[in-house]
């Protein structure tokens, strides 16, 4: 489904050159759900960035599809942090949820519909006529994911989305996340600083090095599929898995660099 291949971010001025990412490789497979973390400073928004097409990469590619990814492709859609400032506070919710799909070529029946279903699938009926500043951090996120869901993306792209809400909101976000990827089948490629929500959320955790960031590993998560915050995170493995994690991230912080081939 979606392919980067030796991508390398160098950011130039006029006092100095960053090399933002030097070397990065992996794949996500359809339906898959993967997990990216690493230190402050690896890059993660930076490879989002061009992952979603916002970026262009000094070298290497981004392959969506089958196809290189050069802009912002129809088939992606992305929810940002700061939910804040990515919804529109004079528009009504059901305005906000509505707004990308002008540009697809369907009814206005079929549009309703889909902002509809969009903000039920995310426990938001009834508010479509409020406006974002009238809603809790928490609501105000789920309005993001629902305009998300709603443009009926084949990869969804997550950028710490849950950052900036209470741990309770965030808990309850992360089962929304996994039920609506159950639920649509979409791919789903979520950034995270915090260890212990990529293992939650994901069946694959990439552990990103300090930049120049490169690929560290490649972590299954070999947890049930059918995960309950209180009972997932007091498995053995749970913890095992945190812990293998927690220590790679560690290291990154101490300058890992991959051996010289």
């Amino acid at each position: 489904m979606l392919e980067v291949n030796r991508l390398r971010k160098v950011y130039d001025d006029a006092s100095r050159t960053v090399e933002a990412i030097r070397d990065l490789s992996f794949g996500v497979g359809q339906g898959e759900l993967v997990c990216i973390v690493g230190p402050s400073g690896a890059g993660k928004t930076t490879l989002l960035k061009c992952i979603a097409g916002l970026l262009a990469p000094t070298s290497g590619d981004v392959v969506l599809e089958g196809l290189p990814v050069t802009s912002p492709p129809p088939a992606m859609a992305v929810v940002f942090q700061e939910y804040g400032r990515s919804l529109f506070p004079w528009m009504t919710v059901h305005d906000n949820v509505l707004l990308p799909l002008k540009q697809k070529k369907m009814t206005a029946a079929r549009r309703q519909e889909l902002v509809r279903d969009a903000l039920s699938a995310v426990d938001l009926n009834g508010v479509d006529g409020a406006y974002p500043w009238q809603l809790s951090g928490g609501m105000q996120q789920r309005v993001a994911i629902a305009r998300a869901v709603a443009y009926e993306p084949h990869v969804l792209l997550m950028d710490e989305p849950f950052a900036a809400v209470d741990a309770q909101t965030r808990a309850d976000l992360e089962d929304l996340i996994r039920v609506l990827w159950r639920r649509l089948r979409v791919t789903v490629l979520f950034v995270t600083h915090d260890i212990d929500e990529s293992v939650y959320l994901g069946q694959r955790v990439l552990v990103m090095s300090h930049a120049p960031t490169v690929i560290m590993e490649d972590v299954t998560i070999d947890l049930p599929d059918e995960r309950t915050q209180l009972e997932t995170r007091s498995m053995a493995r749970f913890g095992e898995l945190r812990k293998h994690i927690y220590s790679q991230i560690q290291l990154a912080k101490q300058g890992w660099r991959p051996p010289s081939k």
